[in-house]
């Protein structure tokens, strides 16, 4: 929000919304694990503590899991490379023949 010209110091004025389509904005840059990791570490949580927090983070699933930094990072990569449009549904799977 923004002050409205002219208007006391109490007057706020909501600020113009700017049209644009969810599909060209790009997603929120990603969290580097790496040194969340490394200063959860340093806090005092353990190696297991950090990676599943880590994971936290990133938004994945952790009831019942416990991640490691690199199956972490190996599951983002491959997010990514889906939110890219780098592989699809079918891909990884056999071919049938006709």
């Amino acid at each position: 929000m923004r002050r409205a010209a002219g208007a006391p110091a109490g007057g706020l004025v909501p600020a113009r919304a700017t049209a644009t389509s969810t599909t060209d904005t790009p997603p929120p840059p990603a969290l580097a694990t790496r040194p969340v990791y490394r200063l959860l570490l340093m806090k005092g949580l353990t190696p297991d503590e950090a990676s599943s927090l880590t994971a936290f983070m990133c938004g994945l699933p952790t009831s019942d899991l416990r991640w490691s930094l690199q199956q972490v990072n190996q599951l983002l990569f491959l997010r990514r490379m889906r939110q890219l449009g780098r592989f699809g549904d079918n891909d990884g799977r056999s071919k049938r023949p006709h």
